[in-house]
């Protein structure tokens, strides 16, 4: 089967470097799969889930938004942040969605209830791809640091 590198990139780390068999990420105007040998494309990444299939086996991740470019020698995925199931503390996620849904209740300042809404949504996405990892009980996702 084909395979094409692909790196995911945060302002702190490189999250993921690895030759893939196909790629599915989230898009403003929906979720779009990237295949070896996909014509040259330039997109902007909303937050949502990244799916990547290689080795056999799909892998999650939650990422902020950002750009993808796809060259013929590579997928290059730049984004905000990047979250692999196994970095997820599943305790602390769900203690931070709690205080989240308290600041919503409470009638604050709309910058601290944006912020809330904010962390609250990206507490439900790391979540999910825990929920991933978890259910397929896989093991950790190789990354670059």
């Amino acid at each position: 089967m084909h395979s094409i590198l692909l790196e995911i990139i945060t302002p702190q780390r490189k999250a993921f470097a690895e030759n893939v068999n196909a790629v599915y990420v989230p898009t403003a105007n929906g979720r779009i799969g990237v295949l070896p040998k996909h014509l040259r494309l330039f997109t902007s990444l909303t937050e949502g889930e990244i799916k990547i299939t290689y080795g056999g086996k799909d892998w999650y991740l939650a990422i902020g938004g950002g750009f993808m470019e796809v060259t013929k020698e590579k997928i290059s995925i730049l984004v905000s942040r990047a979250v692999h199931a196994d970095e997820i503390n599943e305790s602390e996620l769900k203690k931070a969605q709690e205080e989240a849904k308290d600041k919503i209740r409470q009638k604050g300042k709309t910058e601290e209830r944006t912020e809330a809404l904010a962390s609250l949504r990206r507490s439900y996405l790391e979540l999910k791809v825990l929920g991933h990892h978890k259910h397929r009980q896989m093991p950790s996702m190789p990354s670059v640091s």
